[in-house]
């Protein structure tokens, strides 16, 4: 359920761009130790459903108050979301922690695209201008003469273009949805469909992988739980703003990767990027997902 409260969205904001630039970290590692991509998206979930659980059953919550009315909406946000994590997974592989992360986040710049074909919601002026600079960005950030058509970056890009379906859907679901009731479905949804593959790639975790999993299970729900906080107190395009701060907890980790490989150009596309989405979000008739005004209890 929705309750605006803007001091509260910033600080979720930040700890779920946080959470997400570790999460980010220790998939990185622990995929470049061999662990199957299939096997790090299925035990983030799984891990994140039973350490759920005890907090679930804390709150004690009742069965009806479990119940949701936009089943839909959880069905299509899980697709997006799985699809979003094994993209973000594939590029995490390929390219280093701060591009991965940050073509990931170019998601605020998909969002007025996905509403135009969801919603009928036409661009401004504004926001045509905002995405051609963001993309613009984008652009620098794959250096044109020699990554353009690199794979993992457009992989990249396609983490973000399912990321920005999978905010809207969220940012839809906390208007009907108690934020423990959208992340149980997200987990009770998505976990069969990720063991699918998960079993076809099998490969048996080392002490080391077990360890690691556990971490990304844990880091991936405090980073769902935090992201769900956030766009419960403010709108869509104020939580989008604030979750750029990823970029600089990944560039930090990068650097203690050794992997942190931004240049001038890289530097100056990171800046396009955030003035695009900062052109795109802050006018005064938002480019994204209409704000309603039913509330259930």
């Amino acid at each position: 359920m929705r309750s605006e409260n803007l001091k509260l969205a910033i600080t979720y904001a930040i700890l779920a761009a946080f959470f997400y630039a570790v999460l980010g970290t220790l998939m990185k590692i622990t995929e470049q130790a061999g662990t199957p991509n299939e096997t790090l998206v299925f035990f983030r979930q799984l891990i994140g459903f039973f350490a759920f659980m005890p907090i679930l059953l804390y709150d004690k919550k009742p069965i009806k108050a479990l119940k949701t009315k936009a089943l839909h909406l959880h069905v299509i946000r899980v697709v997006a979301s799985l699809c979003a994590m094994y993209c973000l997974v594939f590029a995490l592989k390929y390219l280093p922690l701060v591009d991965a992360l940050l073509l990931t986040y170019t998601r605020p710049l998909f969002l007025p695209i996905i509403v135009f074909f969801w919603f009928r919601k036409k661009w401004s002026k504004r926001t045509f201008l905002g995405i051609v600079i963001g993309f613009l960005g984008v652009a620098l950030i794959l250096k044109p003469d020699k990554k353009m058509f690199d794979i993992a970056a457009l992989v990249g890009l396609a983490s973000a273009l399912f990321g920005s379906i999978s905010f809207t859907c969220i940012r839809k679901l906390t208007k009907v949805d108690h934020t423990y009731t959208i992340l149980l479905y997200y987990l009770i949804l998505s976990i069969p469909v990720a063991l699918v593959p998960m079993l076809i790639h099998w490969k048996t975790p080392t002490q080391f992988d077990w360890i690691m999993l556990v971490m990304i299970g844990l880091c991936g729900l405090i980073y769902q739980l935090t992201l769900t906080k956030a766009y419960q107190h403010a709108k869509a395009f104020q939580v989008s703003s604030i979750l750029y701060s990823t970029v600089v907890f990944g560039a930090l980790f990068d650097f203690w990767l050794g992997d942190f490989s931004l240049d001038y150009l890289g530097f100056t596309g990171i800046a396009c990027i955030i003035a695009g989405t900062i052109i795109t979000i802050t006018q005064k008739n938002t480019p994204f997902p209409p704000e309603s005004s039913r509330h259930l209890s």
